[in-house]
């Protein structure tokens, strides 16, 4: 995974045009880099969110019920009057954007995104969906792969229950079987 501190790592720039960009892409190809992660959402930090960290303001949102202004207010309420409406509105997009793509996120961020003329641009998001129900997403996910963990080799047994995990959930009962020694699941 690729994520976090863009900024401090010399992996962002701004106002490059062109030519720029091709070198400034040139320069760090191939280069690896430590990554950090951090997630909040803040009206100051950015790169230097640990720095500000006494400033950052966090908010909650239910899952069940469609994003308001209200449910937006507290964090909209620390970026200028003027911008008010744009990152309200801005707030309200990204989360139809999580709970459209399934409302299986388990997880989004941005750090940092910045108001250029008015309107919100994210200039670094990550998001983490839940494996566990790609059966159900299939379709909206497309061709989406999730890696095993580093390292790991699935046995026989296990690659054909991901086989069959990936048209129905089936992992949970293959487990809950393998879990119990022979006569002693309390499923009877």
């Amino acid at each position: 995974m690729l994520f976090g501190k863009p900024g401090k790592s010399g992996l962002m720039a701004l106002n490059l045009d062109f030519d720029q960009v091709k070198e400034f892409i040139k320069e760090r190809l191939g280069i690896e880099r430590g990554w950090a992660t951090l997630s909040a959402s803040q009206s100051v930090g950015g790169i230097e969110i640990k720095e500000n960290w006494d400033k950052v303001k966090t908010i909650f949102l239910p899952t069940e019920k469609p994003t308001t202004s209200d449910s937006c207010a507290p964090l909209i309420a620390t970026h200028p009057l003027e911008a008010h409406r744009k990152f309200g509105d801005f707030i309200k997009g990204v989360f139809a954007v999580f709970h459209g793509f399934g409302k299986y996120f388990s997880f989004l961020e941005m750090n940092p995104f910045a108001m250029v003329n008015g309107e919100p641009y994210p200039l670094d998001i990550r998001g983490e969906l839940d494996d566990t129900t790609a059966f159900k997403n299939f379709k909206k996910w497309g061709g989406i792969e999730f890696p095993l963990p580093f390292g790991r080799v699935l046995s026989p047994t296990e690659s054909f229950i991901h086989e069959l995990d990936e048209k129905v959930l089936i992992s949970g009962l293959y487990f809950y079987l393998s879990f119990f020694p022979r006569g002693l699941s309390p499923i009877k």
